[in-house]
Order: C-alpha cells, then structure tokens, then sequence
C-alpha cells in the first residue's frame, strides 16, 4: 500500500476496517450456545430505541457506526445455527466476500464491455449447473435474476414469447373460449376480427396446488389473471398427481383453452415435495408445453447424486430450471439463476436490441433478461464452487439431512418430550394400492416407488399437544371434515378448474371425497360389531374416479368401544379413535379443537421468537388442518446442542403455554 491514500480510499479503509471486527464479532456471537439469535422487539419499542431520522447534515465516519452498531444489535442474527425460520439462512464467510467484490467493483453485467470478468463468470457457472441437471446442449446455459419469484417471471414471459411470438408485439388477445363464444352467439354476437383470427385461446399454465405463490404472481404482471394459474391435486405428499395434471389439460382443451406452460415444484415450501419430473414432462410434451422445474429450494440437491436420482429424475427433459443457491448453499441474498436447454432463446424470445446499450456483442447478458441493468449474483456462487468444490456443497448438503435425521430422533424419544410432540403424519404411498377399474394398482406407478415416509428435504413439521390434552388424528378429522362440508352430495362440477389460490392442497380428481363417508349416526357397540369387517375398508373406498390417496393411513381406522367414554355411548358418534389419536367427526368439536390447537401453536411461536434463542415458523396446509411448526434444518453449521437445546426449548414454552390457554372439552385426556 502506498504512503499516501486518496480520500476515499482513506475513509474506504477506515470503514471496512471497522465493520470487519464488528463482523467477525458477530459471528463469532452466533455460535455462543447462550448467545441470543435476536433481541427482539416490537415496531413501536424498536422505533423509540433506534434514531430513524434523516439528517440534513450527514454524520460522518465515526457517527454512522453507533447506528450500525444498533443494526447488528436488534436484526436477527442468520449467521447463527439457531436461524431455522425460513428457506435460507447466513451467508457462508465466503458469501460474504464476494458480497464484498460486487459491492467494491459495482459491476453492471448488463453488457459485457462494463463487466467483462463477472459476465464470463456467469455465463461458465450456469453452463456447470446445467451440466449437472443434464441439459447436454452446446449452449445449456442460464441467466442470474433476483429471486426466484423473478427466475419463474422470466421463464413463463420466455415461454410465451416463445410459443406465441406474436403476443410479443401485438399484445395477448386470445380467441374467445368455446363457453364465451356460444354466449355470444346467443347475444346475437360473432367473433370477427383479431378474436376470430387469434392462434391460440386463453394460455393456462399448470401448478401443484402446493406449489408457490410466485406463478400467480406472474400471470397478474402478464395479464394472464390468477384464475389461469391452474392448481393441480396433490397426494399425501404435497406432490403433483401427473394423472390429475392430464385431466385438467384435457378439460382445458375442451374449453378452447390453450395450455402452454407446466411448473414441476422440485421442493415445495411447506412440506418439501418433489412433483415426479418424468412424467410432466411427457405430458408436456404430448401437449406442445412448456415444462419448467422450479427447484428453487430443492434444486440445490443437484450437488447430492444419490438424491437427485430420484429427486430431480427428469430434469434433463425440462425446458427451464430455476434454482436458488442462496437458500441451501448459503450464499448470500439474492443469487437465482434460470437455466434453459439453449441459452440463445432469452434473447430471442425478450430482446428488444436497443441500441443506444447493445451493440452487437453476442456476450451481451442483459437482452434477454426482463430489465436493464443487473447486479451479476451469479459470481457469488462461482466463487462458492471454487472455494468448497462440487464436493464440498455436497457434505454441507449431506451434513443438514443428518441433522433432520437427528432432530427426528430427538422428538420422537418419548423419555424426553412425554409424547408432547405430534408429528405432521405423512403416509407411505410406495405401500399402497388404489382401485382403479375394480382392479388393485400400486400407486407407486406415479410416485417412482421412492420411499416418502421420512421428511422430503430439511423441513420437519410438528404440533405441540399441551400436557392434559389427548391426542388427535388430524389427518383423519381432515378427512371428516372434507367429507361432509366440502363434498357434500349436491355440489357439482364447477364449469371452469379452480386456480391453485382457491384448490385445496389435496382435492380428489372429482368433487367427491378421497374416502367414502363413514357412518357417524351409528353407536359405539354397532361399530365395535362391525368393526373387522367394514371400518377399516369403508373409510379406505376411494372415489371410483381419483387416483389420489387420502392423508388418513387405510389401516388408521380402528373404532374401539373402549377409547370412548361412557358417557358418549348413549348418544350419537362424534368421535373415533384411530392409532393416532382421536378423529373427531362433530363439526363443532373440530372447528373448536382447531381453533384451540393454532392459539397454542402460534403462543408457543410467540413466545419462543420473543426470548430470542431460536427462530422457527408454522405454516398452514390446506383449509382443515390447523397451522403447525415448520423447523427448516437448513444452515450445516447446526450442532446436537443446538437440536437438543431447540427440543428443550419447545417444550418448555409449550408448558407455559398449555397452562395458560383452556383445553376444550373434545381434546382433554379420558380417565382409563
């Protein structure tokens, strides 16, 4: 370094110097097992401790840390292990650096003139990855986009735009649906002009129902409308059906309708499905579709070869790919790339060759992209393979689902938790068998036969049962609940697919039930007569035309007269025991013990975010359910302490909690 330093380099050097002790201190802290993840506070407390004003005058050097200092103090620390909250966590010191080399250079990889080093390290990481989906072409390659809400964006507008390269410059103006147009005709109206001529019908594209939200998101910015998003049934899972996303392509068709996008979800957000990619993607293309697999939270476990044989088995048929390293690998917020077979097809398709910006340089990035300039996110992960290797991504990776394996254990010890914990059951669907044309078929024929009865990715979903409170078969009181609200004999078919903002997660292929009603007028000794024989097989009757199987496990129904209280033999049935607790049938005792069961979950989440050692979240899943814990075992730097801690921690608020908050009448423990 020379003697003498400009100004900014000068004041460049007192900064960095500065925020890196405060940094490696930080870090540092997230790895105490009593340091606090975050000293939490309300919007109104953190408003009257922290100065939010904007001086006319600046502070300065020196003035501006006491401010950053209060940032690090009150933000929630993602570096530590104990950040299981959502689908990332802290960047990787690596991470950190290279946050550090874009900041420092403030590179545009818009053209390649103004970025010439970032913009090759770009175009050669997305080669590598496509490479290990197995997209074989000559330019497999891809994009970095700023999320992957915006990788999903910008692979429905290549989509379309390529399909229907017209809409690019005249606009979207299908032709009018067969419904619309019989409507019309009876008005006394006819299509002419650009309504009639039109090559294509309202474009639908196709989801999982559990799928995420970022599709509808942009069929509004398309103009598309949200109701255009089809929502396609899911099994127990949370996975696609591939039958049922044939069915509705097929009802679309009818309509006039022309389907040109399917979205596989390769790593659902609440359970961490893997929707089967092989067989999308011949439907995809019996269909003229586009497949696009969004892998932005599983795709990561490319870098695993065992699991992304049965994972990610087909991606080498997909048209797009997103996949967001920022979540499992830990490098830093924002890095989402989109991967395509021929990357030449972003310009094709988007490019508007302005060119007072492009001039004609085939290395040019920014053409094809939905924007202009563009912070070039792709080098974080470039440098993240050069420092681990392809090999060290995959012992992080390997290393997290040890840890779920290990958290797993940990709940289910019933000498530590006193059966406290309930695990959000998922059932075995490789095991079972549905009838189809009165014949027994394996259901495994959609699945691949993978072995689903573990946690799908680094999620782990449960419910706290508070002490006095006795358990209950939420899954099959969903069922009930689905059977006689939902698919009540007089709905019908609606005329038009529901969209997945509207279809619950595990709708039948019809409006009728997974399972067939089950009696719930009868008494406990008519049912502990016909128990062996028709229980069991009358809950398990699937609907003649649903290929899907219910959440409720078929050997789960067991109606025993001695699980019920005496006092309930004289009246009707509103509760059945099954090996998983108590399935309860009263639409009052299910609406009251759902309600009951989210206060506790959310007290129990309240009260853990507030003392500040943890952070995990709940979700919802589907209408019937009440909300549970999801725990995201994400970060690899997570410890058996931390793990044990966490259970401990759980627990102890949900004691708290369980005292506090009533337990009603239906959920209380029966005396023997």
């Amino acid at each position: 370094m020379t003697a003498e330093l400009c100004e900014d380099a000068k004041e460049l050097d007192f900064l960095i110097t500065r925020m890196k002790d405060l940094l490696v201190e930080y870090m540092e802290q997230s790895r105490q097992s009593d340091g606090l993840l975050v000293d939490y506070k309300e919007p109104e407390e953190l408003e009257r401790i922290m100065d939010f004003s904007l001086p006319d005058r600046g502070v300065g050097p020196e003035g501006i840390f006491p401010t950053i200092t209060q940032t690090l103090q009150y933000s929630v620390n993602t570096f530590s292990p104990r950040f299981m909250d959502k689908l990332y966590a802290g960047s990787s010191p690596i991470g950190v650096l290279a946050e550090l080399l874009l900041a420092g250079l403030n590179g545009n990889s818009h053209v390649y003139h103004v970025s010439p080093v970032f913009t090759l390290m770009e175009i050669h990481v997305t080669r590598a990855l496509a490479r290990l989906f197995g997209l074989k072409g000559e330019f497999a390659g891809g994009l970095s986009c700023p999320g992957g809400s915006a990788s999903n964006q910008l692979a429905m507008v290549t989509a379309r735009n390529a399909l229907f390269p017209e809409i690019k410059k005249k606009g979207y103006f299908p032709r009018p649906s067969i419904q619309e147009q019989e409507e019309f005709r009876q008005q006394g109206y006819h299509c002419v002009g650009s309504a009639a001529l039109s090559t294509y019908g309202k474009l639908i594209a196709f989801t999982s129902s559990a799928g995420h939200y970022s599709l509808e998101k942009s069929a509004v910015i398309m103009g598309f409308g949200t109701e255009n998003i089809v929502g396609v049934p899911c099994d127990s899972y949370g996975a696609m059906i591939p039958s049922e996303l044939e069915r509705l392509i097929q009802e679309h068709i009818a309509l006039g309708h022309t389907p040109f996008f399917i979205n596989a979800t390769a790593g659902t957000t609440v359970l961490g499905a893997f929707d089967p990619i092989r067989p999308c993607a011949a439907i995809a293309k019996k269909y003229k579709c586009w497949l696009h697999v969004d892998g932005s939270w599983g795709g990561c476990t490319v870098f695993v070869p065992e699991l992304a044989k049965t994972l990610l088995d087909g991606t080498e048929l997909a048209d797009s790919i997103t996949i967001n390293p920022h979540k499992m690998l830990q490098t830093s917020l924002q890095c989402s790339l989109l991967l395509v077979q021929d990357s030449s097809i972003f310009a094709r398709a988007n490019a508007l060759k302005a060119n007072y910006l492009f001039h004609g340089q085939s290395h040019d990035l920014g053409d094809g992209t939905l924007g202009c300039g563009r912070r070039s996110d792709a080098i974080k992960l470039f440098l993240g393979w050069r420092y681990y290797g392809k090999l060290g991504y995959q012992a992080r990776i390997e290393k997290s689902l040890s840890n779920v394996k290990r958290f797993v254990e940990l709940l289910a010890q019933d000498e530590m938790n006193g059966q406290r914990i309930q695990m959000l059951r998922l059932e075995s669907d490789h095991e079972k068998t549905y009838n189809q044309d009165g014949k027994q078929q394996r259901y495994a024929l959609e699945t691949g036969g993978r072995d689903r009865s573990q946690p799908s990715l680094l999620q782990v979903c449960f419910w706290y049962r508070p002490q006095g409170s006795r358990m209950v078969d939420w899954r099959g009181t969903e069922r009930h609940w689905r059977d006689s609200v939902e698919f009540t004999p007089s709905t019908t078919a609606p005329s038009r697919i529901s969209s997945a903002a509207v279809t619950p997660l595990l709708r039948g292929a019809t409006n009728q039930p997974y399972f067939a009603q089950t009696t719930t007028g009868a008494t406990t000794d008519e049912l502990d007569t016909n128990n062996g024989a028709n229980s069991a097989s009358s809950a398990a009757t699937l609907s003649p035309n649903s290929s899907a199987i219910s959440l409720a496990s078929t050997a789960s129904v067991s109606s025993t007269a001695s699980s019920i209280s005496s006092a309930a033999t004289a009246t009707t049935l509103s509760r059945t025991t099954t090996d998983h607790g108590v399935i309860l049938t009263d639409p009052q005792e299910r609406q009251e013990a759902k309600q009951w069961m989210e206060r506790v979950t959310k007290a129990i989440h309240a009260r853990i975010r507030a003392r500040g050692q943890f952070m995990i979240d709940y979700a919802p899943l589907g209408e019937y359910l009440p909300v549970f814990f999801r725990v995201v075992l994400n970060p690899p730097t997570i410890r058996e302490l931390d793990l044990t801690k966490l259970v401990g921690e759980i627990l102890e608020c949900g004691e708290a909690v369980g005292n506090a908050i009533p337990i009603p009448e239906c959920c209380r423990e029966r005396s023997a």
